[in-house]
């Protein structure tokens, strides 16, 4: 595992995490919409909200500084089958997926009673200007968010979480700053109040991300006392003897920061 700074190894030291909560939050626009306005499933938080939506899909073109980005269709069942570790398991678990994966909904939520957020979607890191490094959700127009959320709009969250999961792209790259390390994503997290940031340096596989993903969480519950980058490991060693995703390019790029 990494820390970008001496300073933000020490703040990461001195969070205190609520030891009672073991609730999941997973959030997956996939960028390809249905007719509805979205979908939510839930274990022990709101069960009655639990929704079949129309499956009738529409294509929902994402372009930002010019670049339209792809759908993203493996990051549903990414966040599905993490969902139904924890629900196997009797813990508390809330997704969201399309529409409902919104800017808005991470802005006004509580996010403070999870102890992991996992965010499955792009993410777009301004080496040149940090603050502008950002996570993509979804839009409300309604309420006017872009669903860009700003490095400097994290910094603004309340988190409690012992692991925020930036299952993306090059997510934890930035710019090199003297004395403080490398500014973006991860740094606005970690001042946000998370312990450890799981997050890339290049550019990801889809299906392979999936894989390892929903295995690093199977990995958790197996032996919760296990440190967190250790089951990384583990995860990492298994795809290399499996052979498909044996490769570096599938599970190289995504490393730890903070404890």
């Amino acid at each position: 595992s990494y820390s970008y700074s001496a300073n933000l190894f020490f703040q990461s030291l001195n969070l205190k995490l609520n030891n009672e909560s073991t609730s999941f939050l997973g959030l997956a626009p996939i960028f390809s919409d249905t007719t509805k306005s979205g979908k939510t499933l839930a274990t022990n938080f709101i069960p009655s909200k639990r929704s079949i939506f129309d499956s009738t899909k529409v294509k929902r073109d994402v372009i930002v500084n010019g670049y339209q980005l792809s759908e993203l269709p493996g990051t549903e069942s990414e966040v599905k089958n993490i969902y139904n570790l924890f629900e196997k398991n009797g813990k508390s678990a809330e997704i969201k997926l399309h529409q409902a994966a919104s800017e808005t909904f991470v802005k006004n939520t509580n996010l403070k009673k999870y102890r992991y957020l996992h965010f499955a979607t792009h993410g777009l890191v301004n080496s040149e200007k940090p603050e502008l490094s950002c996570i993509l959700l979804s839009a409300d127009t309604l309420n006017k968010e872009d669903g860009i959320l700003l490095a400097n709009e994290i910094y603004g969250l309340e988190m409690n979480a012992e692991l925020v999961v930036l299952s993306a792209c090059q997510t934890g790259l930035g710019k090199f700053k003297r004395g403080e390390g490398l500014v973006g994503l991860t740094r606005a997290l970690m001042y946000a109040g998370t312990i450890n940031v799981l997050v890339s340096l290049w550019e990801v596989d889809d299906a392979s991300t999936s894989q390892l993903m929903s295995n690093f969480y199977e990995k958790i519950f197996l032996d919760s006392k296990k440190p967190l980058n250790k089951n990384l490991r583990e995860v990492k060693l298994k795809m290399i003897s499996e052979k498909t995703y044996a490769a570096p390019f599938f599970w190289s790029p995504f490393i730890f920061v903070g404890k």
